[in-house]
């Protein structure tokens, strides 16, 4: 499975979760699959992140567009 993805990250995480609540996989296993899952979380974070920063920068640069252009219709009356 490509994990490039946040889709596809956190389809591999859910996976992950079921087979660790299961609770029948071998200590090492158990182990390995624990560690693949901090790693997906970790890598979910930060694309979460990285679009949070991407929205907040869009939005605020349309919030001080409307304010110019508010400004700008304010003066004309």
């Amino acid at each position: 499975m490509a994990k490039d993805t946040f889709e596809s990250r956190l389809e591999r995480l859910k996976d992950v979760v079921e087979k660790l609540e299961r609770g029948d996989l071998p200590l090492e296993e158990g182990v390995a699959l624990y560690k693949e899952g901090l790693e997906l979380v970790k890598a979910c974070g930060k694309q979460l992140e990285s679009a949070r920063h991407e929205v907040k920068i869009v939005s605020e640069g349309l919030v001080r567009e409307f304010e110019a252009l508010e400004a700008l219709g304010d003066d004309t009356e």
